[in-house]
């Protein structure tokens, strides 16, 4: 084979080879280090001061199945009832939805209802034009709280420098699907990652399961194309100026999707909803604000785009089979590795297989033409 090809399949194998270890094993590896050596030094919390008012937001399609429990969850939070407003606004949902939500006026719930179903980032866009209050808490229907959940999330509001705080989300799998046990799993390593940007108050993106922000750092969501609403509004809080950080205690529980083919398709959904709107990101990697930028390439882009980077290492290696034994090794290792992930007999092998399939699907579907508004409901283990 032409010499000059080798040439370069060789620097294109080491440079993907680097870059997909960086971004699941050096970076999460070294942030413990990282976030140490440049944690952001934290204003002492004051037991005595006024809590803020807070408005929790729940935007809700077909929700039927868990929205009287999540109701049932937020009437028991411990939190003064006059600083707690809850807007739950009903899609257009074809099933009881509103009906359910309804039953609760007396008891401080507030149902804002669409004539039709227009999206989740338009119907938070409604809310939060009616909502009152100092903070915006945000959440979904299947999340459920632990009682002092909104005391811990906003504790970190004390210090005026914090725009953003993401709460812990717990995933439960009770559905035994080797997709649900690999998810589980994923989300452990995704929380210790988030925990450590939190160190920082630099969390790359927020949970939309699970977190507040101050009410005037809301930008509004774009409706024409589906958008990530929670890494959205928060990656906008830290374009301000504004830092976001991570409260460890603030725990909310979650039960991960019923059905492999389910999931897939969320992820595809979050993968063509991130690539969207892309570019509008890219202000995150402002040479200005290096550690920012470090960990949104880091956390994020890399993340993205590991399925085209794992594509290249795979075509790289295939070219180098005559240059050596490692190469050979490598290559079989690469084969043997997405065989065992395809049969299911490595779960985390798996989720990581169809994760990074979802996501390179996504990608090339943001390039097609998309009907605003609408969003599909994908069941749940505890459904």
């Amino acid at each position: 084979m032409n010499e000059q090809v080798l040439f370069y399949a060789q620097i294109i194998f080491w440079v993907m080879l680097f870059l997909i270890a960086h971004c699941y094993l050096l970076f999460p590896m070294t942030l413990p280090f990282v976030s140490e050596i440049f944690k952001r030094r934290k204003l002492i919390e004051k037991g005595d001061v006024e809590l803020p008012t807070v408005s929790i937001l729940i935007s809700a399609y077909n929700e039927e199945a868990v929205i009287e429990r999540k109701i049932q969850n937020i009437l028991e939070l411990d939190y003064p009832k006059d600083k707690l407003e809850v807007l739950i606004g009903d899609d257009g949902s074809a099933d009881r939805t509103a009906e359910i939500v309804a039953r609760y006026a007396d008891q401080g719930i507030t149902l804002v209802k669409a004539p039709k179903n227009a999206g989740k980032a338009a119907m938070l866009n409604r809310l939060n034009k009616i909502a009152k209050n100092d903070i915006l808490l945000f959440c979904d229907a299947n999340t459920m709280f632990f009682p002092n959940v909104v005391r811990k999330l906003v504790t970190p509001f004390q210090d005026k420098k914090i725009g953003c705080a993401c709460g812990h989300l717990i995933l439960s799998d009770k559905s035994g699907s080797t997709l649900g046990r690999g998810e589980s799993s994923y989300w452990d390593l995704e929380s210790e990652i988030k925990k450590f940007e939190g160190v920082l108050d630099l969390l790359i993106g927020g949970n939309g399961a699970l977190y507040a922000i101050r009410r005037e750092l809301y930008t509004e969501l774009p409706v024409r194309k589906s958008v990530m609403d929670d890494f959205f509004v928060t990656t906008k809080v830290l374009e301000k100026g504004y830092y976001c950080t991570f409260v460890t205690t603030a725990i909310g529980t979650e039960q991960t999707s019923k059905e492999s083919s389910g999931e897939f398709r969320r992820k595809v959904r979050i993968g063509r909803a991130n690539f969207n709107f892309l570019f509008s990101y890219l202000p995150l990697l402002n040479p200005l604000r290096p550690l920012l930028a470090y960990l949104f390439f880091s956390h994020k882009i890399l993340r993205w785009f590991s399925p085209h980077i794992l594509i290249l290492l795979f075509i790289a290696n295939a070219f180098l089979l005559t240059s050596g034994l490692f190469y050979q090794i490598f290559f079989g290792v690469m084969v043997a590795g997405g065989l065992a992930a395809a049969f299911k007999i490595v779960p985390s092998g798996y989720y990581f297989l169809s994760m990074n399939y979802a996501i390179l699907k996504g990608f090339f579907m943001a390039f097609k033409p998309e009907k605003s508004g609408g969003w599909a409901r994908e069941a749940r283990s505890d459904e």
